[in-house]
Formats: C-alpha cells, structure tokens, sequence
C-alpha cells in the first residue's frame, strides 16, 4: 500500500505549535556530562538503566544512568576510539550493539565484553534490535536496509529503496519493522515473510520513523514537512503534526502505545497521547554552553523513566538529563 502524506488536522494541533514555537516546558531536574565534546551517538535501554555512546574523541562507552559512572569502554579494535555512528539496545537492555562505518559489534551489557562482531555490506547509518537482541534492522547508506541475524552473522532479508536509509525501528513483539530513507519513502515490512505492508510517501527526505510495541502504529517525519502517526493496520494517518519549523530527532512509543514522546533539534521533548493528540508534557533541554563547540541541545535519545510521567534524554552537546512531570 503506497500512501502519500496528508494534512488532516485536530483542534489540538494549534497548541502542539505554540508548545514547540515557544520552546516552552520545564527544564531538567538533573544533569551529567557523558562526553566532553558532544555524541556522534547515543542509546538509552528501554528501561532507562543504561547509556551508551560514541564520543566525538572519545571513543565508545557505556554508562550508569542512576549512578552517572562510566561503566565500559566501547571500541572496534583495542588501543583506539572508535567514531561510533550508531547504536542500540535490544529490548531487554542485556545487549547492545554499535556500529562503525561497516562494522556491527554486539555487546553484553553487565560484562562489557563484546560476543560478536560482523561486517555489513555497507557503512551502517541506524540499526535497532530486537527484544532479545537475537535480530537486528540495519539502515544502510546503499539504498537498502536489511534484517539481520546477529547470532548468525547472516542476512535474513533485504529491504530497498532509492535512497540512503537513515533510520529504522521493529516492534517490540518482532513482528513489523519500518525503514525511513532519503528517497521520501517509509516502509514497513512483515519481519516473518520479508513482505512490504505499507509504503508512506513525504514531500522530503525522511529522517526518523518510530513504530509501537505490538505494531498498532507507525510513525514517519520529513524534515520540513507535517510528521504523521499512521494506523499499520489500515495504513491510514491517526493524528497529523502541522510542523514546518521543528524536525524530531527522535521518537518512542510508550510500552502501551498509548502516548509518543518526541525529542527536537531544538532539544524539546513532548509526550502526547496517540488517541487524543493532547499535549501531556513538555520540556526544554538545557545546553551545556551558550554558544561554540558543545552547544547544540538536539535530542539524540530519550526514553520514558520509571518515575511517571518522566524522561530520561541523551543530548548532542554529550550531556544526559532527566525531566519529570
């Protein structure tokens, strides 16, 4: 099914504007340098225990996010520090992986060592595991991304577009994945068969996709353009985001699929409900300096904490801050 994006909109999307043109919301009531010059990447597991990160000179690291200690050093090969471009958790949080250029390595998360390293067929630029990290959805900059066995070391399936694919996500019950590339298209596939379902066609490129724990819903955004919450089920949009100044860096779906929680360029994160559109929360992040080098406050990851109604979010100026409601 091939859906070209509409501007279908709710009474509640003029106050979805002014919160992100204001920049509006509550600052962060803690905050930890994780890396001196910024991230190149950044994950949080689900549970918001842990960080891992690619430094812009140091390296890669995983971290205690309640303890705010550096835990383990990250890197592809011993003696260097790697320029780690993207990274993921599986599910459960017990294994990560990170990517550098074509290389994947998979991590264990309480050990720190490192049980597997592949090679891709092309430089990596978004992965996502699964729930028990046995599979993986690679965005790769050769106009394709795949499904991949990391216990196997092998492709499962291969997924094309015309583009190169920047992000991906699976859902968390393993049975859908969606892709997002800079050809304007997001698709989401049938993990089982290798199947395309759905084709979501922007106006511009697309930069990040997101899709719910059991599948219900999709979400798709293009950088100036309106961001979409979309029905997997019929492929039709649920809620349309008229955003034209704002891109989202990041998106999550709660583990109930009932809210979504999107982190900006300009570092604002917005939880709001999926069926109502209503704004529940939102939050300005802090930069670590007004102006110079580590300065940008763009969204890298953000999870849902366990205290209600909070986030925990990894920044690019290296920082990760934690917001409640």
């Amino acid at each position: 099914m091939d859906i070209t994006a509409k501007h279908l909109y709710t009474p509640f999307l003029i106050i979805f504007l002014s919160v992100l043109a204001g920049c509006g919301g509550k600052g962060p009531e803690s905050e930890a340098e994780l890396a001196v010059q910024g991230f190149l990447s950044g994950a949080l597991s689900a549970d918001g225990r842990y960080a891992a990160v690619g430094s812009i000179h140091h390296g890669g690291s995983l971290w205690d996010v309640v303890k705010k200690e550096r835990l383990f050093n990250w890197n592809h090969a011993a003696g260097e520090m790697s320029s780690i471009r993207a990274i993921s958790f599986s599910g459960d949080g017990k294994l990560a992986a990170t990517t550098v250029e074509d290389t994947i390595v998979l991590w264990e998360v309480v050990t720190g060592k490192s049980i597997a390293f592949w090679k891709a067929p092309a430089r990596v630029l978004a992965i996502k595991l699964s729930q028990d990290g046995r599979y993986a959805v690679l965005g790769m900059n050769n106009n394709n991304a795949m499904y991949f066995d990391m216990k196997a070391g092998s492709r499962v399936f291969t997924f094309p577009h015309q583009a190169e694919v920047r992000s991906v996500d699976l859902s968390g019950d393993g049975a859908l994945g969606i892709t997002g590339a800079d050809d304007l298209t997001a698709k989401v596939w049938d993990l089982k068969t290798g199947e395309q379902v759905h084709q979501f066609t922007h106006q511009n490129q697309i930069k990040t996709v997101a899709i719910s724990n059991k599948g219900k819903y999709g979400f798709t955004t293009s950088q100036r353009e309106d961001s979409i919450i979309w029905d997997l089920k019929t492929g039709e949009p649920v809620l349309t985001l008229p955003n034209r100044y704002t891109n989202f860096t990041m998106a999550r779906f709660s583990d109930d699929e009932s809210k979504l929680l999107l982190g900006s360029f300009q570092g604002v994160l917005t939880v709001l409900s999926v069926s109502t559109g209503n704004v529940e929360s939102t939050w300005q992040a802090k930069p670590r300096k007004a102006y110079g080098g580590a300065s940008s406050k763009a969204v890298v990851s953000a999870v849902f904490s366990a205290k209600s109604g909070g986030v925990i979010a990894l920044m690019t100026d290296g920082m990760l801050e934690t917001f409640e409601k």
